[in-house]
């Protein structure tokens, strides 16, 4: 009995710890159809949305080789999806773009390019809390797939990038999708923008006691799987 309840502490803790340290999820951009002027969407935004419950966990890296060191930082990844699945139009370009932001005053909610497409040790771009009515944009299609040119896939999956807060706190930034292409009706683009998208992100410092029970459920996992292999 004690063997069974120490196994289900023990995944207990586990499963807290993968929660506090693999938090990641895809926000996929796509359209209502392939038309001149059908919109854009968030295909999977309602499960993001503010009303979903859903909140971005944001932990402080303080790992001084890390590039966000200093940094509350997290995902989501934003993607393009592909033109056969759920996807906008073939020619089409997608670009994000964060519309609002609103936090702890004095706050600013930073966009990091991966290091393959020229981001480096700060931010690519930093909005400051109680900003409304902005307009910063990021890609989403691949541009080195050919995206953008007529007839090509609008799909885009790009790896390395961050989002990051500087201060502890609630933070809900509004996300719009476009299409940047000049595919469309008279060198214009071939979809019309999306409805914003408000997702809450949470940069909290994790408590002494939670990191260390963490770090004793890892440390206990792995003892378990080595034992395993060596009986």
């Amino acid at each position: 009995m004690k063997s069974l309840k120490l196994r289900s502490s023990l995944a207990a803790l586990l499963l807290a710890g993968q929660t506090l340290l693999a938090q990641h999820g895809h926000l996929n951009a796509g359209a209502t159809g392939k038309n001149q002027n059908d919109q854009l969407v968030w295909a999977n935004g309602a499960a993001f949305a503010t009303n979903s419950g859903y909140v971005q966990d944001m932990p402080l890296s303080v790992n001084p080789a890390n590039r966000f060191f200093g940094y509350y930082n997290s995902g989501p990844s934003l993607t393009a999806l592909v033109a056969t699945n759920g996807g906008s139009a073939l020619g089409s370009f997608l670009r994000a773009e964060i519309v609002s932001v609103t936090g702890p005053a004095g706050g600013m909610f930073g966009f990091w390019e991966g290091e393959d497409f020229g981001g480096g040790s700060s931010p690519t771009f930093s909005i400051p809390t109680g900003s409304s009515g902005v307009s910063f944009r990021f890609d989403l299609s691949d541009g080195s797939l050919g995206a953008g040119l007529p007839g090509q896939d609008p799909f885009g999956h790009i790896h390395g990038r961050r989002f990051t807060t500087t201060m502890e706190g609630l933070y809900t930034v509004g996300f719009r999708v476009l299409d940047t292409s000049m595919n469309g009706a008279g060198g214009g683009p071939i979809h019309t923008a999306s409805e914003v998208l408000f997702m809450n992100f949470s940069a909290v410092v994790p408590e002494p006691s939670t990191l260390a029970l963490c770090g004793i459920a890892l440390t206990a996992g792995g003892f378990t799987l080595w034992r395993k292999r060596r009986l």
